[in-house]
């Protein structure tokens, strides 16, 4: 009769080998995650400045043509930060682009190891 070993430690090492892409790939996605709210929050910010600046230049405003060229100015300044807030958002989604293909591609590579050895 054949006798059964059980290696606990091997078979913890099997495991822990298969399970290694998905464990990268939960923490770039978490990571990817915390940049994007991060990113959420700098907006936010940005548009509760622009609305805190507008509130102030209505109320200090003598005349409806100083008004006029105030709100005008901030919608300018306004403007020139959301377009730098796009060009990081187009930076954030092409890193995140790049990290799961590296993370996709280590994964094949991982996975067709085995099949090339046995072949």
């Amino acid at each position: 009769m054949s006798e059964l070993n059980l290696n606990p430690s091997a078979t913890i090492d099997a495991y822990r080998n298969a399970l290694a892409p998905t464990l990268q790939a939960q923490q770039e996605g978490l990571k990817t995650l915390e940049s994007f709210g991060r990113y959420q929050y700098a907006i936010a910010g940005d548009y509760l400045e622009w609305s805190l600046a507008q509130a102030k230049a209505a109320f200090s405003s003598a005349n409806p043509a100083e008004l006029a060229a105030s709100q005008t100015a901030l919608a300018t300044q306004f403007g020139e930060r959301f377009k730098s807030r796009v060009q990081e958002f187009v930076n954030l989604a092409a890193t995140a682009h790049t990290s799961f293909n590296q993370l996709v591609g280590k994964a094949t590579v991982k996975a067709a190891d085995p099949i090339k050895k046995t072949a």
